[in-house]
C-alpha cells in the first residue's frame, strides 16, 4: 500500500518549494549586483587608464652617424598606443553595455496588487503559492540568462584590459630600449 501525501504535507511541500524559489532569486539578484560592482570599477579603470594613456610614449628616436643623421619615428611605439587605446574603449564599451538595463523577451515579470488580486482572490493559500512558484521559475530563468550574459561581458572587458595593460608596458618598455 503506498504512502499517500497528506493535505497537510502536501502543503509543507508547496511551502518549502516556494521559499526555495524565493531564496533562489535573491541569491542571483546578489550575484547580479556583484557583478555590476566589478563591471562599474572596470568602468572606472578603463576612463582612468584611457585618460593615463595618453601620455604613453610615442617617441622618436634620434640616430647619428657618419653617413646620415636624423630622427626616426618609432612606430612600434605609436601602434602599441593606439591598440592600448583601443582596447581600452572596447574594455569600457563592455562594461558599460553590461551595466545598462535589458529587455527581458517582452514579458514584464512584476505582477501588480491588482493583478493578484483579480487572479488570486479566489485561490487557497496553496493554490496563491503554485501560482508564485510559476512565476519565481520565468523569473529565475530570467535571472540565470542576465547573470550568465554580463558574466560573459565582465570576462570579455577583462580580457581587453588585460591585453591594453600589457601592450602599454610593451610600450613603454620598448621607449625605454631606444633610449
Amino acid at each position: 500500500m503506498k504512502d499517500e501525501p497528506t493535505r497537510k504535507s502536501y502543503s509543507q511541500i508547496v511551502k518549502l518549494i516556494f521559499e526555495d524559489a524565493q531564496e533562489s532569486i535573491k541569491s542571483l539578484d546578489s550575484n547580479i549586483n556583484n557583478l555590476n560592482t566589478k563591471l562599474s570599477a572596470i568602468v572606472g579603470f578603463g576612463v582612468v587608464l584611457i585618460k593615463s594613456a595618453g601620455n604613453l610614449s610615442d617617441q622618436s628616436l634620434e640616430i647619428t652617424g657618419s653617413e646620415w643623421s636624423g630622427l626616426l619615428s618609432c612606430y612600434s611605439c605609436s601602434v602599441l598606443k593606439a591598440l592600448t587605446l583601443i582596447l581600452l574603449v572596447i574594455s569600457t564599451v563592455l562594461s558599460v553595455r553590461a551595466l545598462l538595463p535589458r529587455k527581458e523577451d517582452g514579458k514584464d515579470q512584476i505582477i501588480s496588487p491588482a493583478e493578484q488580486v483579480e487572479k488570486c482572490l479566489e485561490l487557497s493559500e496553496d493554490e496563491y503559492r503554485l501560482l508564485f512558484i510559476k512565476e519565481y521559475d520565468q523569473a529565475i530563468e530570467s535571472l540565470v540568462k542576465r547573470r550568465d550574459w554580463k558574466a560573459k561581458q565582465l570576462n570579455w572587458s577583462g580580457e581587453a584590459l588585460v591585453a591594453a595593460a600589457t601592450l602599454s608596458a610593451l610600450d613603454l618598455l620598448l621607449a625605454l630600449s631606444l633610449k
